[in-house]
């Protein structure tokens, strides 16, 4: 038995608020890739522990008020998952980088609580 995985995708029709508040999050999230991807990289042999990784984020959250903007552990899960993909000779993942803010060339959102919303179709399109 396979396992699929899908996806959805909806267009936002945001407020100038809204907006504002999806792109705090979403530089929140790179920057915390980018401090995770640093501190993961730094140990030249060994990698630390998922602990150790989750203690380091709690204390950047606290030390950098803006990054409490978003679900910390979100971010630690994806970044496992592309170093996974990354070792898995079937996958055609390439090595997890340092993520840049100018060069996006969609804006996507991940939410993990997607069960729970209440999405109604207002059109084919």
């Amino acid at each position: 038995m396979v396992k699929r995985q899908r996806g959805h995708k909806a267009r936002l029709e945001l407020t100038c608020e809204q907006s504002a508040i999806l792109q705090e999050q979403a530089s929140a999230a790179i920057t915390l890739w980018n401090c995770l991807h640093a501190y993961w990289t730094h140990f030249p042999g060994r990698r630390p522990t998922l602990a150790q990784a989750d203690q380091a984020i709690r204390q950047a959250r606290t030390d950098v008020p803006f990054l409490a903007a978003l679900p910390a552990q979100a971010v630690l899960k994806t970044y496992q998952q592309a170093w996974e993909n990354f070792f898995n000779p079937g996958h055609p993942a390439k090595r997890p980088t340092f993520k840049s803010k100018k060069r996006r060339p969609r804006l996507a959102v991940d939410v993990p609580q997607v069960r729970t919303m209440r999405i109604v179709r207002l059109s084919a399109r």
